[in-house]
This record gives C-alpha cells, sequence and structure tokens, in this order.
C-alpha cells in the first residue's frame, strides 16, 4: 500500500510545531510515497492581524532545498497550500498564488459570516442557520476558486461528541459534490477527527457514499497534521475501500 498524506503544516505555517526536516525523515521511515506540505494562506483581517503573512518564497525555495537533499529517497515531496476561506479573498490570493511556484491548493472554510472559527474547539454545536451558512460557503468556494482539493468538510464537528443528524443539508452537499466532479476538485479524507473526540473521519462515510453515488472518485488522504506526533495517528484505522479500486489520487511530482 502506497502511503500518503496531502494535509500537513510545517513551521511555515503559524499554529504548527511541525519541522519539515522532522518529518521527512519519519516519512521515509514509515515508507510514505508521498507528503504534500500546506502551509496556511489566510488573509482575512482578523487573521493578518494576528498572525502576519509568512515569508512563502522563502518557504517554496526551502521545500525546493529539501526535495534535493532527499532525491535519492522513494518519497515524493510536494509543494503546496491551505487557503483559508478563498472565496471571501479570491483577488488577493490570486495575485499572492501567482508569485509563487506551488503543485498543490487546497480550499478550506475556516471562518462563518457570523466570524465564528469552525476550525477551533466550539462553546456548543452549530445551530441549523449557521450549519446552513457553513455548507453554502464551501458550496461558494468550490464554484469560484481555483483549487485542487476542498479540505476538511466537516471540520465544526471535530470536537462534537456524537455524529450530528445532517440530513436536512443532503441538498446542500449533493451542490458541492457534483460542483467538485464537474471542475475535477477532489474531496479530501481528513482523518484529523480520529485524534479529536469526535473519533471519525471528515466527511463522514455516508457524506463520502453521497459523493461517490453522484460519480466522484477523485480523493486525497490528510492528516492535517500540526505536531510530529500526529503525523501517521491512525493511518491504520482508515477504510480500506480507499486503497481498493474506483479510487484515484491527483497524480503530482
Amino acid at each position: 500500500m502506497n502511503k500518503v498524506d496531502y494535509h500537513l503544516h510545517t513551521e511555515y505555517s503559524y499554529d504548527s510545531k511541525l519541522k519539515a526536516e522532522d518529518l521527512i525523515v519519519k516519512a521515509i521511515q514509515l515508507n510514505y510515497s508521498l507528503i504534500a506540505i500546506t502551509e496556511h494562506l489566510d488573509l482575512l483581517p482578523q487573521e493578518l492581524s494576528a498572525f502576519g503573512l509568512p515569508p512563502f518564497k522563502k518557504y517554496v525555495r526551502r521545500m525546493k532545498e529539501l526535495r534535493e537533499k532527499c532525491a535519492s529517497e522513494a518519497l515524493c515531496i510536494v509543494c503546496g497550500i491551505e487557503v483559508g476561506d478563498f472565496h471571501r479573498v479570491r483577488l488577493q490570493a490570486n495575485d499572492l498564488l501567482a508569485e509563487l511556484d506551488l503543485e498543490l491548493r487546497l480550499g478550506a472554510v475556516h471562518f462563518l459570516s457570523d466570524h465564528t472559527n469552525v476550525a477551533i474547539p466550539l462553546p456548543k454545536p452549530l445551530d441549523q442557520d449557521q450549519t446552513v451558512d457553513y455548507y453554502r460557503q464551501n458550496l461558494t468556494l468550490v464554484e469560484t476558486c481555483d483549487i485542487d482539493v476542498l479540505a476538511h468538510l466537516g471540520v465544526h464537528k471535530r470536537y462534537y461528541s456524537a455524529a450530528p443528524d445532517e440530513s436536512d443539508f443532503h441538498g446542500l452537499l449533493k451542490d458541492i459534490f457534483q460542483t467538485m466532479i464537474e471542475r475535477r476538485i477532489a474531496l479530501e479524507i481528513n482523518f484529523s477527527g480520529l485524534r479529536k473526540r469526535y473519533n471519525r473521519i471528515l466527511p463522514e462515510p455516508e457524506q463520502i457514499e453521497l459523493y461517490r453515488e453522484l460519480g466522484g472518485n477523485l480523493f486525497t488522504l490528510g492528516s492535517d497534521a500540526h505536531q510530529l506526533e500526529d503525523f501517521d495517528a491512525h493511518y491504520e484505522s482508515l477504510p480500506g475501500w480507499l486503497f481498493g479500486g474506483g479510487i484515484r489520487f491527483p497524480a503530482l511530482s
């Protein structure tokens, strides 16, 4: 089985304690065939004022250096990015991305219209209107932005104690998946939820099955690791069908 991880954060992400060199050593030891480092690009005012803008050109140069250093290893190192709330900062993000030599773009929704950050522990589950808003934001993202992967769909549930009933959002999810299929955007199976209270992959198997029923077969796997101990954690718990027929991962080099 070729082991891959398309969603990792290292020292160029403000919230990561993971060093790229340590990650690469561990990936080689664990026989990974591909890792994608996808540092945060967050351009909403509240994020820029708190964390600033990382030195992305330095990041790209560093990834090239590390790739050359590991040229003799059977490991593909992908230099990518996770654009937070891309649809809300599209013009600024596109200008920045045009200056960078990146191989993979993840798009992700982190904030609701009411400024609730859904990527951190929430004091209580989202209400009906907030959940609709969350999925509508994802729909706008996949409709309007040039991305390769939709990351961590359902991230708001990572710290829930039980799976909520989301049957009311079936139509929205169907619209998201149909748009992704039409635009050749991969669906990330994010397994950070397995190391959180929720203890499930995101999106859940039921939603993944809807995507597949609509004809979707393009996936990525992402640990969303920010610490070395989180890399590869629970990889063995991923569903076996992911590594069987009918599933395709993006071809990157």
